[in-house]
């Protein structure tokens, strides 16, 4: 996706989508952040706990002399922090999608050199779960850039501006102990939304199995398992099936390849997926549900899968992470 317009008179602070990137966010899996850690007091990485203190880390960069990189000028940064329920597709300008819970400005770090804002996130007892600041797991955007100029109040720009970062993944415990002699179906409600605030638009929503993940992916998912009950280990044999529940999008075209990948599935890596064409309306957010299959797996496998959200001309809108854990 393009940049925003508002911060283009930056080039030298930047987030991180994938340790190292220099904010060059071009990582398939774009949405694990490292520069976002979310801490809930009880419940862990990447959940938020009513009526606590929940601890954020919003990391930030600043390219060295060397670079060449342009600054306006600014003498400190402003670093925003949005949240959302589990999300793929998030934008500012809907009150539904994501809430902003911090704009807070912080020093500015030399040339070269990074900056952590520490952020005591107070969330109430009683916040109704359809909030985007609703206890549990969340889907987090940082934005952080010089404090004299005004990003965009519509669109988020990512994964293309470098200003702007992303942490999406949920951990889902299907099932539970006594539950069943062997693990089954699984279901999880996602949101994702229309970021187009003036037309209607057709996007495409993907589900990825990721049996084989690279490193950065593999270390996110099993920090985000330590406290986790019953998970044994990443599932290395494919489910029966997952899919999204479609029956509120009669139009939808669907293209399912989840299972044994045929030369289509060869073409596209041996990858077991399921793609939908669906149309939204301006501005619109809708829940997803997304289910899975569990009947072949393990008590304690834990299922990763990539959900991801493409507009028109082929615009990169959003991603999700989300682990199934069979019990």
């Amino acid at each position: 996706m393009s940049n925003d317009p508002g911060l283009a008179a930056d080039t030298c602070i930047f987030m991180e989508s994938v340790s190292g990137d220099g904010g060059v966010h071009n990582a398939n899996v774009w949405w694990l952040s490292p520069d976002i850690v979310l801490n809930g007091p009880v419940s862990g990485p990447d959940k938020a706990d009513p009526g606590q203190v929940n601890s954020v880390d919003v990391n930030f960069h600043r390219k060295g002399a060397e670079s060449n990189c342009s600054f306006p000028g600014a003498e400190s940064l402003i670093v925003e922090l949005w949240v959302g329920n589990p999300s793929i597709a998030m934008t500012p300008g809907n009150q539904t999608s994501t809430k902003q819970i911090q704009l807070i400005g912080t020093q500015l770090p030399p040339e070269g050199s990074s900056g952590t804002l520490h952020i005591n996130w107070a969330l109430g007892a009683n916040v109704p779960p359809s909030q985007p600041d609703s206890p549990g797991h969340k889907c987090l955007i940082a934005r952080v850039y010089p404090d004299n100029l005004v990003p965009s109040g519509t669109s988020f720009f990512v994964p293309g501006d470098q200003h702007v970062a992303q942490r999406n993944i949920c951990v889902v415990p299907c099932g539970g102990p006594g539950a069943a002699r062997k693990p089954g179906p699984c279901g999880f409600e996602v949101t994702t939304a229309n970021i187009n605030l003036k037309e209607a638009e057709r996007v495409t929503v993907s589900a990825i199995l990721d049996l084989h993940p690279n490193e950065f992916v593999r270390t996110t998912v099993l920090r985000s398992l330590e406290r986790q009950a019953g998970f044994k280990k990443l599932a290395t044999r494919a489910p029966s099936g997952f899919r999204f529940d479609l029956r509120e999008f009669p139009d939808a075209k669907i293209s399912d390849h989840t299972g044994a990948p045929g030369c289509l599935g060869l073409l596209l890596g041996g990858q077991r997926r399921f793609t939908a064409s669906i149309n939204l309306e301006t501005n619109q957010v809708v829940h997803l549900p997304f289910v899975a299959d569990l009947g072949t797996a393990e008590f304690g496998d834990a299922f990763i899968f990539h959900l991801t959200q493409i507009g028109p001309a082929n615009q990169r809108q959003g991603g999700l992470t989300l682990v199934m854990v069979s019990g």
